[in-house]
């Protein structure tokens, strides 16, 4: 590989050449900004490689992202001021969520699954007064620890998805907004987005202790769920019932804004 190959684009480079390429459709510099660009797609499929841990591989995840930045190279509107990056991460970010979200990845016996899972944690905790061990629960169920494990890690995925998806519907909209050019409605556009951000903060503020943690290590230290219950002492169920009560929590301050 040559230096002009290797030199990287800087930010006022990339953004003339999107713009020769919708003056001229030249494939050769929609394929070069893809190449410039592709860290979006690779980063938005580690960040979200947790929702579809078991089924989606990374690397489709990752191709899934290129193919919407190849959109998003394509239907870009600069005029609107948005950046470019900011606008192709949430739609990549999107595109990946939808990806997982088409798989049937959460079969119906792991749903019942569930539910026995967290009716024979309850009762241990009852009975024990404690944190029940995962040998403890599995025993009680009649599974193998693996098997326990396997039907956590689906369950405690879809829990992340639901999380994923209220981030992504309030950035989303955050950043609709931003790029809202409506003259008579700036200002009060403005106003709804500082109010919608302030709102998600102050739900998150209003969790228990021990729920904004998670929240904070999942989201902030990108620690994975089985991590977060290594970090708490926990089983990754607990973690799992944890993030589902949060989940509950903000969705039920940010209504207003997500119906």
């Amino acid at each position: 590989m040559n230096n002009a190959e290797e030199k990287k684009l800087s930010e006022e480079e990339a953004a003339e050449l999107l713009n020769q390429y919708h003056r001229t459709n030249d494939v050769k510099l929609r394929n070069t900004l893809v190449m410039h660009y592709s860290y979006i797609a690779k980063t938005s499929a580690m960040q979200l490689r947790g929702l579809a841990s078991g089924y989606a591989q990374t690397e489709d995840m990752v191709n899934q992202g290129i193919i919407t930045l190849i959109d998003c190279i394509d239907k870009f509107d600069g005029s609107k001021g948005m950046k470019f990056e900011s606008y192709a991460f949430m739609r990549v970010r999107g595109g990946i969520i939808d990806l997982v979200r088409k798989q049937d990845w959460i079969p119906r016996r792991v749903r019942a699954a569930a539910r026995e899972i967290s009716n024979a944690h309850t009762e241990l905790c009852s009975e024990l007064r404690r944190e029940p061990t995962e040998e403890e629960i599995a025993a009680r169920l009649g599974l193998s620890v693996n098997k326990l494990r396997q039907y956590n890690y689906e369950v405690a995925g879809s829990v992340t998805f639901s999380f994923e998806e209220l981030i992504q519907n309030v950035n989303q909209m955050g950043s609709l907004l931003d790029s809202a050019t409506s003259d008579y409605t700036t200002p009060e556009k403005q106003l709804l987005k500082n109010e919608m951000r302030e709102k998600l903060k102050n739900a998150i503020e209003a969790l228990s202790e021990r729920e904004r943690l998670v929240v904070t290590l999942y989201y902030f230290e990108n620690l994975n769920l089985s991590e977060i219950a290594q970090v708490l002492e926990v089983s990754v169920q607990r973690v799992s019932q944890i993030s589902t009560k949060a989940i509950s929590k903000i969705r039920s301050a940010m209504e207003d804004y997500l119906r």
